[in-house]
């Protein structure tokens, strides 16, 4: 268990998942929303804040998926990897939208998805940088 759990640690850093995963946990603590649920909903908004800086690695994920073609910019395939989440979610009849979600909550789950978030990761700068604004702004997409 204890190599799993380290094992499970790496791919989620490798994966860049460390936002959704503190998003998640504040989401399903505060409105007992089912966790791996939450961070289904939440993983296509947290790679489309990152932008730019998971291009390159969810470019390289979509060439091995075969979800784009080869001459399409890495932005290009990194879109074709995030639409293809969207729509395996949609499949599963996962939402798209957390409906649970109360605004006036979001300053305190802000605070505490940022505690918990993994400063080494893609993206990492503007979130911490941007701190209460990032948070606001990946889940007032999600209402």
């Amino acid at each position: 268990m204890q190599k799993a759990s380290y094992l499970a640690g790496i791919a989620f850093t490798r994966a860049y998942v460390g936002y959704v995963h503190a998003i998640a946990h504040q989401l399903s603590g505060f409105y007992s929303l089912p966790h791996g649920l939450a961070n289904a909903i939440i993983l296509p908004y947290v790679l489309e804040y990152y932008g730019k800086s998971v291009h390159k690695p969810l470019a390289e994920l979509a060439d091995y998926l075969q979800l784009c073609k080869q001459e399409d910019s890495m932005e290009q395939k990194a879109n074709h990897l995030i639409y293809a989440i969207k729509e395996l979610n949609r499949k599963m009849e996962i939402p798209d939208k957390v409906s649970c979600i109360n605004e006036t909550d979001l300053k305190i789950n802000g605070r505490k998805s940022i505690k918990r978030s993994e400063p080494t990761l893609s993206g990492s700068e503007n979130f911490r940088r941007e701190g209460y604004t990032s948070y606001l702004s990946i889940n007032k997409t999600m209402i």
